[in-house]
């Protein structure tokens, strides 16, 4: 298989999955490394297809369902955050973003896209085995997360789940 062939392919097992895929599965898939993955995703990204990195694989950028989106500002420890990101998910949102504020590089962002409790698990389970620091280390805790739910009314149940955990951000 040549090399257009290949990000033919990747594109086609992006495109026909509802869930992120592994650079190992594509590699196995595509009968290469998974270097020559990560090489095939930046050159299709700099050719414009929109691809994302998310903590259970790659998968395309999806637009915003019809639904709304929030903003939470939150301030909590690694031991909170699996319970934050729980009460978000519990309550019908889609955790799709982490968002901190740095003094020299302005906003860094890690995208999550989060959906159920199992993600949520994986997700956690990735920081752990990994021994990677949360992003909000860096602003002693503080940080956001774009939200989006199908409704206002999930959106509030979310807030004040966050709020009961004491993990909203008051200045």
């Amino acid at each position: 298989m040549d090399n257009s062939a290949r990000r033919e392919k990747i594109l086609q097992l992006l495109q026909g999955s509802p869930s992120p895929i592994t650079g190992t599965a594509l590699a196995k898939a595509c009968d290469v490394s998974r270097q020559i993955i990560v090489g095939d995703v930046a050159l299709m990204r700099a050719q414009g297809t929109d691809i994302i990195s998310t903590p259970r694989g790659y998968q395309l950028v999806t637009p915003l369902v019809p639904g709304c989106t929030r903003v939470f500002v939150c301030c909590h420890g690694l031991d909170q955050m699996e319970g934050e990101l729980n009460a978000i998910v519990d309550n019908g949102g889609i955790v799709r973003n982490v968002v901190i504020e740095h003094e020299v590089y302005g906003n860094l962002e890690g995208t999550l896209n989060l959906h159920s409790r199992r993600d949520v698990q994986q997700y956690v389970k990735r920081m752990h085995d990994s021994h990677a620091e949360m992003l909000s280390a860096i602003s002693g805790g503080i940080h956001t997360h774009l939200v989006e739910a199908a409704t206002e009314e999930e959106l509030e149940a979310i807030g004040q789940a966050l709020r009961d955990l004491g993990v909203l951000y008051k200045n």
